[in-house]
């Protein structure tokens, strides 16, 4: 028995409304678009087609849900089956077979190093930094700062890379974040819904996202060689407290580097590289 035109425009009533109550229910998700990619090497795709192929397969898988509770079976099945179809081509079509995978990280031992500006910058600020002061403080754009003689962790790294290398992770955070929010996890980690130039270039899991996008991470090892003076470790200090640190050219007497960075009493220079669970390991390409 043919369908009628009733019967095929009530079909295709129940797949609109799935779909728009499916990216609807995305929405207030937020940050579950990219979810499915995993939270370490994300794919790097232009914020269009990351966020399309993330929102495809939400509301594919979401419509089918909602399809299924909303209808009998033999109608759910087919109104389910074209709605997951529908998602996948969409997917398809943004993801244009590529980025599927996180690109490989790379090799500590092979990347080129120049870092000892960037130890020289972070030693500069022992003694300087003196307190541990996570407080949200309103800042300049570009190029601000909180007063020298406290800040985070991620101080540390922010004005190493600005005195040495004139390289302002305020600025190039909060241009990356503004066409690629969604590959961020401000939205579900601190449950802000835009970019803020003056806390997320301070945040660990940000920066280390960003080492990421631009092909700055290496291989996290247990071989202390691999680290060399200037590199930037993240780390989870507990278990759930992020934290990052510079790799300095001094090393403890069995051959570990030390580390520069503020864990609650200022900058410090320490032996603490493999004192913490490294989540990251990132290397800032020389300059030319």
């Amino acid at each position: 028995m043919k369908p009628s035109l009733a019967g095929l425009a009530l079909l295709f009533r129940e797949i609109a409304l799935g779909t728009a109550v499916a990216a609807a229910a995305l929405l207030l998700t937020g940050w579950a678009v990219v979810g499915l990619f995993g939270v370490g090497s994300v794919a790097r795709l232009s914020s269009w087609k990351e966020l399309g192929f993330g929102l495809s397969i939400y509301v594919a898988a979401l419509s089918a849900v909602l399809l299924v509770c909303r209808m009998h079976a033999r109608r759910a099945t087919v109104c389910a089956t074209i709605s997951l179809a529908m998602g996948f081509a969409v997917c398809a079509v943004f993801a244009c077979g590529k980025g599927l995978l996180p690109k490989h990280l790379g090799d500590p031992l092979a990347a080129p190093a120049n870092g000892l500006d960037i130890v020289v910058a972070a030693r500069s600020q022992i003694g300087v930094t003196v307190k541990y002061d996570p407080a949200y403080v309103k800042i300049a754009y570009p190029g601000g700062d909180v007063p020298r003689d406290r800040g985070v962790c991620s101080d540390v790294v922010i004005r190493a890379l600005r005195d040495a290398r004139a390289m302002d992770l305020q600025k190039l955070l909060h241009e990356d974040m503004k066409g690629h929010y969604f590959l961020y996890p401000s939205l579900t980690r601190w449950m802000m819904l835009r970019p803020d130039a003056n806390i997320d270039h301070r945040r660990v899991l940000n920066l280390e996202r960003f080492f990421e996008r631009v092909g700055w991470s290496l291989k996290v090892t247990q071989n202390p060689s691999c680290y060399l003076p200037g590199d930037i470790v993240t780390c989870l200090i507990g278990g759930d407290l992020p934290h990052v640190m510079v790799v300095s050219d001094k090393k403890s007497q069995d051959g570990t580097p030390l580390v520069i960075h503020n864990v609650g009493a200022g900058t410090q220079e320490e032996d603490r590289l493999f004192a913490y669970a490294i989540t990251g390991h990132h290397r800032v390409p020389p300059t030319k």
